[in-house]
Order: C-alpha cells, then structure tokens, then sequence
C-alpha cells in the first residue's frame, strides 16, 4: 500500500522524502494520526519504533496487540495509514518523545481525497497548519458531516449558531471521527493550505478536569452537548459520574457545552466507566460542593454525539422527618404547614381544638421522600387554640396554633 491507503508499488514516487518527524505523546491513551512514517509502514515495524510501552492500537474496524509470549504484534491491523486515525494504548501514564527517522511525509499542498461511509469514519487530518473547522472543510460540509469528534473533545453543526464544542480547530497528528449523515458513499477533500486564513490562531488548552475529579482518557467515548442549565456560572464544573465513578468533566463554557463521557474499554484504567445501555449522572461542582442535575438523558452508546435541552438543579432530599413552625402563626384564617420527609411514608396531618376533638384531616396518604406543604383555611372555625398532629412512621410531632378572627 502507499501511504495514502491505496495500492501501489510506485510509493516512492508519490511521496517526497524527509529526514525525520519528531512526535511527542501523553500516554495512556491516544487519538492520532501519523503525517510521517517510515518506508516500512507495517503495524510491526511502526510499533516498534514508537517503544515497548505502547500495547495496543486500534483504528476503525481493525486493531492490533502486542503478544507478549510471542514477542510479536498480532491483528487484523498489518500496515498503518497516513489517511487513518488511530487509538494507540500503552501500559504506563507518561510523556514520551519519539523520532521517525528516514521517513517518507504525506505532503499537505497536495490534494488528498477522503472518502466517507455512513455513520462513523476515523479519519486523520492532513494539513500542515492549525485550521479551524469551518475553514478546513469544504462549503457546505455540514449537510454530510454535522458532528466531529476527536480526543476528550468534540464539535457539532447547529444551524444558525455554526459549529459548537470544544473541539475548534483540526490539527495534523491527531485522529478524528467524523460522523456522516449521509447513506451513500461520500467523497471529499479538505481545503489546499493556500485557501486557508493566514491569521495566527492560539490554541488553548482544554482544563480536562478540576482538583479530585481526575478521569482517564478512554479509547470508547460519547458526548453530551447541554444546551441550558438554570442559574449556571462560567465558574461552575459539570461533573458525569458512572455510579460513584467520575467519567468526565467539562467547566461551563456556555450555550451547547459538550461533556465527555468515557465508557469501559477492557483496559484496568477504565475499569468501572460506563457502558452501552446505561445512563451517566451529571452534577454541577460549585464552590467545591455537588448539586445533582435532572432531566431527559439518553443512554450511553460509543462515538454518539447527544444534544439535551435543558438540565434542571435537583434540591437535596431531607435527612431528616421535621415539621416547620405553621407560618403565620398566629393566622386569620388560613396558615401554611410545611414538612420535610427523608423517604417515602404515610402521613397523617390532623387539627384538634383544645378539647382534643378531631377537627380536620389535613392529609391522610402516602408521599414522596421530599419537602412538602399544606394550606390550612380555619374560615369556618371559630377564634381559639388549636393543635395540629404529624405523624410518619415513627415520627411524631406536635404544634400550637393560634386562630384570631
């Protein structure tokens, strides 16, 4: 194969020779792409070069491991792309330089054909610069590719806002997915370098998660694109929980913020993150306290992109059965009883007069652990002391109020 993905034995006239390319990786998993390789392209070859802590790499369809007791790579993965991004996995949590040395580069000034099947599509970028995502792809893109997503972060066309997400510019070196809309085949190039912006463009750093909130990268991932959340700050961290286990985290950066959710890809260091079918749990990390967020979330599914319209702050359930001083208290003629339950329970809220007679069944039922209240109107009573009677389980509670007409 030539290292545009095609067959041809005429590679050395395609591709233009260079010294060497200089790699730098933050391990333990990776989305790239490779704009260098050497002449051997092979899985084996190319692992190899990259060093012993590298196990595992993954493209779309196809992956390769290294087999320990054989001291060889084994897969259906055999010749590594320059057209293809990859998931590459290593042992340890590092920062590691490498050098490819004689090696043949994918020249970014020529034109590079992309051809796109329905649905997901791991794919590199060829360019030599920085680009952003609207000037990269050609006009009109988004009629055939509305979502992108890339390492822990993500991009999503909206109509009449444009492209939405953390994920701003395409950069060579790094894999992407793009997710087609379309049923057939689709065909396309990115745009030359010389039809690009000359305008310096400063990456930032993406804050991949706040103090104790630590998550890792993981080869299987979904987005959460979050149109609305009520009274949320620029401040405030959105936290996905799998259970009690942190699976991603994005600070707010607005309308349509994407929070990353990393599901379970076999590997220890994702052990316990979530899987298809289950539904993640976000909560907003505020001053360094969690508020739990309710609302419509779809279940978990690898390489989806989801969009929820609005999460509203749930309020913390009672610890505790209470029953709050009636307000007003005294009251002419109606007064509020507020009462708080830490589970579900059968209540029973009764008035007595002074004589310890029944007067009225405020509420007689089963209720939702939460906070509650009931209106008292005593128009048909007469002016006087009065007891109003609590009782839940084992909790009892008893009140004074006092009706002046």
């Amino acid at each position: 194969n030539d290292y545009h993905g095609n067959e041809s034995d005429k590679s050395e006239e395609i591709l233009g020779f260079i010294e060497y390319h200089h790699y730098e990786f933050h391990l333990s998993n990776n989305l790239i792409s490779f704009p260098y390789l050497p002449i051997d392209s092979s899985t084996s070859n190319v692992m190899s070069i990259l060093g012993s802590e590298f196990n595992s790499i993954i493209t779309e369809g196809q992956a390769a491991y290294y087999n320990e007791d054989s001291n060889e790579w084994s897969g259906s993965l055999q010749f590594i792309s320059l057209k293809k991004g990859y998931w590459v996995n290593s042992s340890i949590e590092t920062n590691l330089s490498v050098d490819f040395t004689g090696c043949r580069e994918n020249p970014a000034s020529e034109s590079i054909e992309y051809c796109l099947h329905s649905y997901a599509n791991l794919i590199s970028y060829p360019g030599y610069n920085i680009a952003p995502i609207e000037e990269a792809l050609p006009e009109d893109f988004e009629t055939i590719v509305g979502g992108i997503i890339g390492e822990g972060v993500a991009a999503l066309y909206f109509y009449g806002i444009g492209w939405s997400g953390s994920l701003e510019n395409l950069e060579q070196g790094k894999g992407y997915w793009f997710l087609s809309s379309s049923n057939e085949e689709q065909c396309f190039e990115f745009n030359s370098e010389d039809n690009l912006t000359r305008n310096e463009i400063i990456t930032q750093s993406i804050e991949r998660y706040p103090i104790g909130y630590k998550y890792n990268q993981s080869s299987i991932q979904s987005f959460y694109f979050i149109n609305n959340i009520d009274e949320i700050t620029a401040e405030d961290w959105i936290i996905a929980y799998n259970d009690d286990i942190v699976v991603g985290a994005r600070l707010w950066n607005g309308q349509f913020t994407d929070i990353p959710v990393m599901g379970n890809d076999g590997y220890e260091i994702t052990q316990g993150y979530i899987k298809e079918g289950s539904k993640p749990q976000f909560k907003i990390l505020r001053n360094g306290e969690l508020i739990d967020l309710d609302g419509d979330i779809p279940s978990w599914s690898n390489n989806e992109i989801f969009v929820i319209n609005n999460l509203n702050t749930m309020i913390a359930l009672p610890t505790d059965f209470s029953l709050d001083r009636a307000y007003p208290n005294p009251f002419n003629p109606t007064t509020t009883l507020s009462f708080a339950l830490p589970v579900t329970s059968n209540v029973l809220l009764e008035v007595y007069d002074i004589n310890g007679r029944l007067i009225n069944e405020l509420i007689k039922s089963n209720m939702d652990a939460g906070y509650h209240s009931v209106i008292w109107n005593a128009d048909n009573n007469a002016s006087g002391v009065y007891f109003v009677k609590m009782v839940a389980g084992d909790f009892v509670n008893t009140q004074k109020l006092m009706l002046v007409k």
